[in-house]
């Protein structure tokens, strides 16, 4: 591992590997606490490297003192969970040059369960050629692929990360990487690693200059052969990466022509994120196959670092196929997918799923049915922010539908957040329709309508067009059916 100031963690770090480990190494890259001496009490090697704005550096010096066959690579914060220690004898019995281990990072309460988790490439072979690379946010899967070994097995062992449970500690974290990155960019602006881990790291206030590199580095993966974009292995979460950012911006005609050009390269790794965004396009029959081709999929394993996109699931694969459904007058067909999508869900994606099985007894008229559910799953209110806003926002449906306008407005409200546009939509629907909000009114509406969907799209497109607000995009077919169903507000 390498540390720097770290008297406060390192003690549980080596703790946690010294009865299995044959050696410790821990190189200090200028601590001004008790680290050394703590890493040397513990009986670690310890090697002093002078730190040079680089991550890899730091690590490969530890790798050229290694002695032991395999090594196990640990942030000085992170500790191996005991219960990994039976997967850690069976991981070392295979051939595998090298192998994924679960980053799990904990909370405040580190009881809890772990806020995230992610895979990364810490457990491999002592070989000279196997380095990390990269400022920061530095790999082994690089090297790695040079020697032609790109099947990145499971094995089965967890790291518990406390380094990212205080705020001020995550903020120190995120500017310095962020530092690295650009200083990363700038030397090598065609790395498409660093591009994808920059944007990914840019704050809010930076969204343009996010989209932009996230931009450049898709028309970067369009000319790449086909080995060349076999070769990385962060490929397909850049691409969700670059799709999701083009929904955001309301851009779903560009998303789901980005999707028909990449998604025949990128192949079966893609086809949710695809899938996902030509629905939320309306372009229903591909999207459907896509869906469908995913959940066809036969269950695998991650084999490279970033493989999926982040809200890839069965369940979410299963909702979206629900909702094309529903939005073509397929309730049976709609009723079947959420059926199905409820059986593999979690308990936090479970409430949403309940709450489209409920708009659907809402679409045919059965307000009785529904009210009945919404009293049943009310106490899951308070499980989480999403389970929340979704519960809010039927309530608000409900209340529409039982002619309470009043009543809905404060539950519309209520529902709203920075990631669904549905809530603002429906209050700029309502202003719409009844034409008693002011142009004060709808100028506020209009960034929170950003058009995440083909049907939210629609009272965006409507209400820029009220407001004398150019809209700088293409819009797609479906959009354009849905404007013909909204009223217009009168000038």
């Amino acid at each position: 591992m390498i540390a720097r100031d770290e008297e406060a963690h390192l003690g549980a770090a080596i703790a946690s590997v010294r009865n299995i480990a044959g050696e410790v190494i821990v190189v200090d890259t200028g601590s001004r606490d008790r680290t050394r001496q703590i890493a040397q009490q513990l009986g670690a090697r310890v090697l002093c490297v002078a730190w040079q704005d680089d991550f890899s550096l730091a690590r490969n010096a530890a790798l050229a003192a290694a002695r032991c066959d395999w090594i196990l690579s640990l942030d000085a914060d992170q500790q191996l969970d005991a219960a990994s220690v039976p997967a850690l004898s069976s991981a070392l019995s295979r051939p595998a040059l090298a192998q994924l281990v679960q980053i799990d990072l904990l909370g405040e309460n580190p009881q809890q369960p772990p806020v995230s988790s992610f895979p990364a490439l810490r457990l491999f072979r002592r070989d000279e050629r196997i380095r990390f690379r990269g400022r920061v946010h530095e790999d082994i899967a690089g090297s790695l692929l040079d020697v032609g070994f790109a099947q990145w097995p499971d094995s089965g062992i967890r790291l518990r990360d406390a380094g990212y449970v205080k705020a001020s500690e995550r903020e120190r974290k995120r500017a310095r990487n962020l530092r690295l990155l650009e200083q990363a960019r700038a030397e090598n602006p065609r790395d498409l690693f660093v591009a994808f881990k920059l944007a990914t790291t840019l704050p809010a206030s930076r969204c343009e200059e996010r989209h932009a590199i996230l931009a450049q580095a898709l028309s970067m993966v369009c000319q790449l052969d086909p080995k060349e974009l076999g070769a990385l292995p962060f490929r397909y979460r850049l691409f969700s990466e670059a799709i999701d950012d083009l929904v955001e911006k309301g851009c779903l005609a560009e998303a789901s022509a980005r999707c028909r050009s990449l998604y025949p390269l990128l192949g079966l790794g893609s086809y949710f994120t695809a899938g996902r965004a030509l629905a939320r396009a309306g372009i229903a029959d591909l999207s459907f196959d896509l869906l469908k081709a995913y959940l066809d999929l036969p269950a695998r394993k991650s084999c490279c670092v970033t493989l999926a996109d982040a809200g890839e699931s069965a369940a979410e694969a299963c909702r979206w196929l629900g909702w094309l459904a529903f939005v073509q007058g397929q309730s049976t067909q709609a009723r079947a997918w959420l059926e199905r999508a409820l059986r593999c869900a979690t308990a936090d994606e479970a409430v949403a799923i309940e709450c489209d099985a409920m708009r659907l007894n809402l679409a045919a008229g059965d307000l009785p049915s529904a009210t009945k559910e919404l009293q049943r799953l009310s106490p899951r209110v308070h499980t989480s922010r999403s389970a929340y806003c979704e519960l809010m926002l039927l309530s608000a449906e409900l209340s529409l539908v039982a002619g309470e306008r009043a009543g809905a407005l404060p539950l519309i409200r209520a529902a709203m957040t920075p990631r669904d546009d549905r809530p603002a939509a429906l209050l700029a629907t309502l202003a719409i329709a009844n034409n008693d909000s002011s142009e004060e009114h709808l100028r506020e509406l209009l960034p929170a309508v950003v058009g995440r969907r083909f049907d939210t799209l629609a009272v965006r497109v409507r209400l820029a067009d009220r407001l004398g607000v150019p809209v700088a995009f293409e819009i797609p077919e479906a959009t354009r059916r849905c404007l013909v169903h909204l009223p217009r507000v009168s000038t």
